[in-house]
């Protein structure tokens, strides 16, 4: 069962159309997640290079993710599919696919309880306004704890569980080459002893070269553990050594 639709996007919005009919000029929407709207792709809007004929360009119930350029009276909706980047296509995606997995747990969890659909989405309700989606939420219960839920009174031990059990949280890395030199005349030694205890984010690459590897649930995370990192390291150093460290560049 899905969430609630909305009644009418917004102009801007990156939303999921879903094609209904095509012409040589212009395909025929209608917009995912929202009651009964419909919309237009122009031929001009429908890719960034040359389209000579929309009705091979696009195929029937084909999903497509597009930008709404203007609302007409009615609520007929006008939309771009060029003007819609990588990113903003990218994240809608992954959007529409955190909602899924909302309307799956939904599911379970009514289904565990005996309770409607309904009835267990409105509970959930607040969290989507205080974190902008009810899956960053789920995220937020996995970091925190059983206690998360409190305050759902009767689902709160299987959404507890369902959570726990099925949300595996982001990971991001930040890498990069870590150069030690010595010049003293126990220069390997003194390189031991500043890397001591470091192994779990260390390896050897060839000298002076070593890789330097932090993993964390997000960027501002991984970067406080870059810095403190190299803060020991730096305060292990004598005068003896130098430490840079340069960062891979993300791909």
């Amino acid at each position: 069962m899905a969430i609630n639709l909305k009644k009418m996007p917004e102009e801007g919005d990156i939303v999921l159309a879903i094609v209904t009919g095509t012409t040589v000029h212009a395909a025929f929407v209608t917009i995912d997640g929202y009651e009964n709207v419909e919309g237009l792709i122009h031929i001009s809007e429908a890719s960034k290079t040359w389209v000579k004929n929309l009705k091979t360009h696009f195929r029937p119930k084909q999903k497509i993710v597009c930008k709404v350029l203007e609302i007409k009276k009615r609520g007929f909706v006008h939309l771009s599919v060029r003007r819609v980047n990588d990113y903003d296509r990218r994240a809608k995606w992954d959007q529409i696919k955190r909602q899924k997995r909302v309307e799956n747990f939904i599911e379970i969890i009514a289904k565990k309880t005996k309770k409607p659909f309904d009835e267990v989405h409105k509970m959930l309700l607040p969290f989507e306004k205080k974190y902008g989606e009810i899956y960053f939420a789920f995220e937020e219960a996995k970091k925190e704890g059983k206690s998360f839920f409190n305050s759902l009174k009767g689902i709160n031990d299987e959404l507890w569980e369902l959570v726990d059990k099925s949300i595996t949280l982001p990971v991001v890395e930040i890498a990069g080459t870590l150069n030690i030199i010595s010049t003293a005349g126990n220069g390997i030694e003194r390189i031991k002893t500043i890397l001591k205890g470091t192994e779990e984010n260390i390896s050897y690459l060839s000298a002076p070269n070593y890789r330097l590897l932090v993993k964390a649930q997000d960027y501002k995370e991984a970067e406080k553990k870059i810095n403190e990192l190299l803060k020991v390291l730096n305060k292990r150093a004598k005068k003896t050594e130098t430490i840079s460290f340069s960062r891979e560049k993300k791909k």
